[in-house]
């Protein structure tokens, strides 16, 4: 032991002053005793163990935010860090389609925090109560999951967060934005729910299952709630105006048949649009004003079409040149007469085939990407 307690106590340096075999023996005993003390090898002297009182996070100056994340005296309640509006804060807006929405565990939300802005839904009109309920099928339908249930009320809520109009917003109704021209910007009758500062609106494309006509009177009743509040976008036949809104309802599906767009021509108001054919826009048709009428954008803001009736490219190879020049072609002609494109029900798997699509579609200048898979498509 007079050995050991020699060589623990001195440097390191003494073992090679030894004998070779005593050498070996003494390491032996240095890493199979407690006497071995790791830090008195491996650790530099200033440094202690974070139990120690003396050990900290930050070594001088003001302590580390880690140490007191909330500074505020309200604790996380505080006024000061409560942000009127603030669910759709720092959530970058996508143009992207939200197909099936209804699918989703959480439906509406889910698309929605990830910055979707458009978001489809299929309903269905149920003869014995004039509900409209939502799903793919009929054999899906539930009494639980009607479009007012999952859209409809939902809407109005978040809506609410952001339209709050209290004391507050009342002391601040001066504080105006001016440019850089002094020119004093009017405000908006009613905030959007993205709060990006852009005017982008939620659009909510709703698929009309059952009989048009039918089915659109219904669903101009369903949104009575929403057109109350003035949050549906309406457009004004007299005047040629658009009235924007925090929502836009596009109707596809049965809600494009003759039926529905030759009463839709005819109105002089109406907050229900149509989703255009984009492989027929000069298709022509007589109005029940007994004119004759093709698609126009002012009533049809978007044009689409599915992936299979649009190109026989399938994505399992790149894509030629002359048929992605044919696709940027038909997009820019339909886009140059003020419609918005979406190419929908594209190819899902393999994966490496539904991005290679993806991307294809983006390039050619498509607006919206419908997605199944709205995580992939956010992170694309």
């Amino acid at each position: 032991m007079p050995v050991l307690n020699a060589f623990v106590s001195q440097p390191v340096l003494l073992l090679f002053i030894l004998p070779r075999p005593i050498q070996l023996f003494c390491l032996l005993l240095l890493f199979s005793t407690s006497a071995f003390s790791a830090p008195l090898l491996f650790q530099s002297p200033p440094y202690r163990s974070e139990s120690h009182p003396d050990q900290r996070l930050v070594r001088r100056g003001q302590p580390s935010l880690k140490l007191q994340p909330n500074p505020y005296p309200g604790g996380t309640v505080a006024s000061e860090l409560s942000y009127p509006g603030g669910l759709a804060r720092n959530i970058p807006t996508r143009n992207i389609h939200s197909h099936n929405d209804y699918w989703r565990d959480v439906p509406l939300y889910t698309a929605l925090s990830l910055g979707v802005r458009s978001i489809e839904a299929d309903v269905w009109l149920n003869p014995k109560d004039g509900v409209l309920y939502v799903g793919h099928s009929y054999i899906f339908l539930t009494k639980a999951r009607t479009f007012d249930h999952l859209y409809v009320s939902q809407l109005l809520h978040i809506l609410s967060l952001t339209n709050v109009r209290d004391d507050e917003y009342q002391f601040f109704n001066e504080t105006d934005f001016f440019s850089p021209e002094n020119e004093r910007e009017v405000r908006r009758e009613s905030e959007n729910w993205f709060d990006e500062g852009s005017d982008a609106r939620i659009r909510l494309v709703v698929d009309l299952k059952t009989r048009g006509l039918e089915t659109y009177h219904a669903l101009r009743g369903a949104l009575e709630p929403l057109r109350e509040k003035g949050w549906l976008t309406t457009y004004t036949k007299s005047n040629h105006t658009t009235k924007k809104a925090p929502v836009e309802v596009v109707m596809t599906g049965n809600g494009n048949n003759l039926d529905v767009r030759s009463l839709l021509v005819g109105l002089e108001e109406t907050d229900l649009f149509m989703d255009a054919p984009l492989l027929s826009l000069n298709e022509t048709w007589v109005g029940a004003d007994g004119k004759t009428h093709t698609w126009d954008p002012v009533l049809a803001p978007l044009a689409s079409t599915s992936f299979s009736s649009l190109t026989p490219w399938t994505g399992r190879l790149p894509i030629v040149g002359s048929e992605f020049s044919r696709l940027f072609a038909l997009f820019e002609v339909a886009k140059a007469r003020g419609f918005q494109v979406r190419v929908y029900s594209p190819p899902r798997w393999p994966t490496f085939v539904r991005d290679r699509v993806w991307r294809t579609l983006w390039e050619a200048g498509t607006d919206f990407m419908d997605a199944d898979e709205l995580e992939d498509m956010a992170a694309f």
